[in-house]
């Protein structure tokens, strides 16, 4: 194998090297695998202060260093690690003192006494060539020496691995996922093909295998590179809610992102292409202006399957008894004592005489009131009727106004994950007559396509959502294309009712929706604020001021179930990772916080809010989930996780997919509810200051809403609806054309 390569910075500071006995790992960034080592040089040696990155190293450990020596300000000298390689000590003390530091399985302090007691400094020679003999050290039997032999044999072909993965710049929890796929054939696959770890290793991403791969030795302008660069452009556009490329956009990106000027780039293209349409990772397809298009084969087949699926629903018509229908409405009305407007009298009878029907509206129109007049119908027409939503707390939140369970979208189509997929399709479908699904706005193609397919052609479907807010997550632009098909009947709620009306979050909400600068209240008890303030450093005080002292104790909300940070970004000082790292401190301080070269690294705590970055099916926990830490460090070191009622074991592995939710991203909120959010605003969000995204962080809010910030941010994102059109070809599906 090529050996990987590092450029050595600091070119003006003379290398040297170093070496001796790990004495103990000060920290250790489970992120980035940057750390402090304590060395010793010999037995009588100070102890030396080492900074770098390093694979996981275990107190005992013997290390060669090279490096540079640096006059930290605050700890003084320290000896910075450019690269590093493990070494066997050499007297019998040290080789004592390496094995008895639990690194190798079998192996304790009493264990060790006897190994180094009987070979000597021949220790490391007999285990490496002729293991066998230690049978031969009194108390160890046949049964204990294989499993002593088959422990040292994997530390020692797997210490080599780490080291070299660590010098690529590999963080010690992805290198234990690298060699947990590939075991001992890890150096291989690097060595022929680096862009396999894309597909088989979880977190691991194109811009990381790629320098991996040019460390091991691919040339820049290897078809390889430029393959794997094309996936990678295909899937950072759906990412960004793209379910096709066109053709020229698809060159621009690869070129952009491997800085290559290639001859004949285009042919090339076109080879690719064609090779991976063959293996069925792309569909290329032209459209009616002949233009070049490529889809991940999966979005194309998701699109083709949602417009015909979608489209046979509608081509058959219910038999309903439209005067039936008009009386339950009047004698629920006049029992309900609630009087419905026209549109959502009319709401009700398209929902209950169509095959699918879509309901938006913003806030204070009524969709909860109509939704909830439309599923009491179709419980007096003896219908079943099963609610969802794309989220669990979406879910939750339909539950509590409906009073019937509702579910996510995932747990109604029974995830399975043995088989990576539903166990709820078109060859066994739901049963229920009617399937309700609230937040709309958030399908993604995929999910959309799974629904829709699981859904008999006897069966109802009806969508509520507010197509103002943000757009999936996911590629697509669902109840958009749905609507604006024109095929599928819909309505849109639109007169504020009087008690919403008299919400300042109600009547702001539409203002900035209709790009409008709105005007707030000072009164004391109005539902939605703007604190004026231009500087960073105040609005975080002022956020932490109200979260933990203001809110609570003014007007008795709890600073972490009642009020939710809601802010555009996560990195910044006004993003997620900084403001988590300052409310934690503050709402539920701790003694374990350990310090990176960079910023505070926190520690999950017990009462912690926290936040689930990515689905994992086989827990049951999905992108967006909140929860609280009940405890860690149970049943053998898990977390244990309280969402809503239902407990959760996290491992260690795990607990990585885990964040802080003191504060979380606007589009984290999607979905939810909470009765105080507080948003942060400031020109550092320039990027991201958008309409869509302030009206759905504003309407987050049940019962009080507080920006705070700079208000010249706010117009700025009012005037800004400029969101690029995500490119999808389902409206076109929908209405027939190719």
């Amino acid at each position: 194998m090529h050996k990987i390569n590092e450029n050595k910075q600091h070119t003006a500071v003379r290398s040297t090297f170093i070496q001796g006995e790990v004495d103990s790992i000060t920290y250790q960034n489970t992120e980035n695998g940057w750390g402090v080592i304590r060395l010793r040089e010999d037995q009588n040696a100070s102890l030396l202060t080492v900074t770098g990155h390093f694979p996981n190293l275990t107190a005992g450990e013997y290390l060669r260093i090279e490096g540079y020596w640096s006059q930290h300000k605050s700890f003084g000298m320290q000896f910075k690690s450019e690269r590093s390689q493990f070494i066997r000590p050499e007297s019998k003390s040290a080789i004592l003192r390496y094995l008895s530091s639990g690194m190798i399985k079998g192996i304790g302090e009493k264990t060790a006494a006897k190994i180094v007691n009987h070979l000597g400094s021949r220790t490391f020679a007999i285990l490496d060539h002729t293991p066998e003999k230690l049978v031969e050290v009194p108390g160890i039997g046949e049964k204990k020496a294989q499993t002593i032999i088959e422990a040292w044999q994997k530390n020692q072909a797997f210490r080599d691995i780490e080291v070299q993965l660590t010098q690529a710049g590999l963080s010690p929890r992805m290198i234990h996922r690298i060699i947990r796929v590939y075991g001992q054939s890890t150096l291989e696959v690097l060595e022929t093909n680096p862009y396999r770890l894309i597909a088989d290793v979880a977190g691991i991403g194109f811009l990381t295998a790629d320098k991996l791969a040019l460390n091991c030795g691919i040339e820049p302008d290897s078809e390889l590179r430029i393959e794997a660069a094309l996936v990678y452009a295909m899937q950072q556009s759906e990412d960004q809610g793209h379910c096709f490329l066109f053709d020229g956009q698809l060159e621009s990106r690869i070129k952009s992102l491997l800085g290559l000027q290639v001859t004949d780039m285009q042919k090339l293209l076109a080879k690719l292409t064609y090779r991976l349409n063959e293996k069925s990772v792309l569909i290329s397809e032209q459209t009616s202006d002949q233009q070049l298009i490529h889809f991940q084969s999966g979005l194309r087949i998701a699109e083709e399957n949602l417009a015909n699926n979608i489209k046979k629903l509608l081509a058959n018509p219910l038999q309903v008894d439209s005067q039936r229908v008009d009386n339950w409405i009047t004698r629920y009305c006049q029992k309900a004592s609630i009087p419905l407007s026209n549109d959502q009298l009319n709401a009700v009878k398209m929902a209950a005489t169509n095959r699918v029907f879509i309901l938006t509206g913003g806030p204070g129109v009524g969709k909860t009131t109509t939704a909830n007049a439309i599923i009491r119908l179709f419980k007096a027409m003896e219908k079943t009727v099963a609610l969802c939503a794309p989220t669990g707390r979406a879910a939750q939140r339909l539950t509590e106004i409906s009073g019937i369970e509702a579910k996510t979208v995932h747990r109604l189509l029974e995830w399975a994950p043995q088989n990576n997929g539903f166990a709820k399709d078109e060859l066994n479908p739901l049963t229920s007559d009617v399937i309700i699904l609230d937040e709309a706005s958030m399908l993604d193609i995929r999910i959309a396509d799974a629904l829709v397919c699981a859904i008999t052609a006897q069966s109802q479907l009806i969508l509520i959502g507010d197509t103002d807010q943000l757009p999936s997550v996911g590629p697509g632009n669902i109840l958009h294309d749905l609507i604006h098909s024109e095929i599928v009947p819909s309505l849109e709620l639109s007169e504020i009712f009087r008690q919403a009306s008299q919400s300042d979050i109600v009547r702001i909400a539409h203002t900035i929706n209709q790009g409008q600068i709105p005007e707030f209240n000072d009164e004391p008890q109005c539902d939605c604020r703007f604190l004026d303030i231009q500087n960073v450093g105040s609005i975080t005080k002022a956020i932490k001021d109200l979260t933990a002292d203001i809110l609570p104790n003014k007007s008795g909300y709890n600073p972490i179930s009642d009020i939710q940070i809601l802010t555009p970004m996560n990195r910044g000082d006004l993003g997620t990772k900084q403001l988590n790292f300052e409310l934690q401190k503050l709402l539920n301080p701790g003694s374990d916080l350990t310090l990176s070269d960079e910023k505070a690294e926190l520690s999950l705590r017990q009462g912690d809010k926290v936040i689930q970055n990515s689905n994992n099916y086989d827990l049951n926990v999905f992108n967006g989930d909140i929860g609280i830490v009940q405890h860690s460090g149970v049943d053998g070191g898990k977390t244990c996780v309280a969402f809503g009622q239902r407990l959760v074991y996290f491992d260690k592995e795990d607990t990585y997919d885990l964040r802080l939710a003191y504060a979380i991203t606007i589009h984290k909120s999607q979905g939810s509810e909470f009765p105080v959010v507080i948003i942060p605003l400031h020109a550092q969000h320039f990027m991201m200051l958008e309409r869509n995204l302030i009206y759905t962080a504003l309407t987050r809010a049940r019962k009080l809403a507080i920006f705070v910030g700079d208000k010249k941010a706010l117009t700025k994102a009012i005037q800004n609806q400029t969101s690029k059109t995500r490119q999808t070809k389902l409206l076109e599906r929908l209405r027939g054309i190719q």
